[in-house]
């Protein structure tokens, strides 16, 4: 019997002490769990941050936002940036000189005037060159297309182009022997006071041109730095 007890005691014990480990590991590591938890994973609140605002969050947009004063292709600003210009003093006759060219090839009926910016400064070629030719004979003569959104700023040595319709098939025409050129600024007011002699090319002793109050010749178009869009909009005329 003493033998007995001894051993049930023994098993009593080893039961509540197994019982009392169980209890205390689980505590331990209940805590470790929860504090590896809580530094490791971050919270819902915080993940929705980071995806939305945080710079190089995973969930971040991936879009790139454009450079200051760039246009994106297709974009409703491209042809509102390629129209801007910059805008300086207004060119006079001081400060251009002022060649030019005819066609042989459609019989001299298209004329075209290069401006060189011959001062220090750069100037703008504003709307287009008035024009006159002979002793008054014709006078101011009016564009042949639509006003252009950019405007013809030329730095020193750069250069501008007008290009004119002189007259059409079947027209009577006038023939002049000299011609001049004035500028004007963004308001459309003289700038300057004086009217540029222009020289024919050479060879040219005069030019045929049409008479306005009959026909709509002669034209001009407005002044523009790129040689290419002045023959195609003179020669499409």
């Amino acid at each position: 019997m003493g033998a007995a007890r001894t051993r049930l005691k023994t098993y009593t014990l080893g039961a509540a002490a197994v019982v009392a480990l169980l209890a205390s590991t689980a505590c331990e590591a209940g805590g470790g769990t929860g504090d590896a938890a809580a530094s490791a994973t971050p919270s819902s609140s915080s993940s929705a941050s980071g995806a939305s605002g945080a710079p190089g969050a995973s969930g971040a947009s991936s879009s790139t936002p454009s450079a200051p004063g760039t246009v994106t292709p297709g974009s409703d600003d491209a042809n509102a940036g390629e129209s801007t210009g910059e805008e300086a003093r207004p060119c006079t006759d001081s400060d251009v000189s002022v060649v030019t060219k005819v066609y042989p090839h459609d019989e001299a009926r298209h004329l075209l005037l290069t401006a060189t910016n011959t001062s220090d400064s750069t100037c703008t070629l504003y709307l287009y060159p008035n024009v006159s030719f002979g002793d008054g004979a014709v006078e101011q003569i009016g564009p042949m297309e639509s006003k252009p959104k950019k405007l013809a700023t030329v730095a020193p040595g750069g250069k501008g182009y007008a290009g004119l319709l002189l007259w059409r098939a079947g027209e009577e025409t006038t023939a002049v022997k000299s011609m001049t050129i004035g500028f004007v600024d963004i308001e459309n007011v003289e700038a300057g006071v004086a009217q540029l002699a222009v020289e024919f090319p050479d060879g040219t002793d005069f030019l045929n041109v049409g008479d306005p109050a009959v026909s709509a010749t002669p034209q001009v178009t407005y002044w523009n730095t790129d040689l290419a869009a002045t023959e195609k909009f003179m020669f499409a005329r």
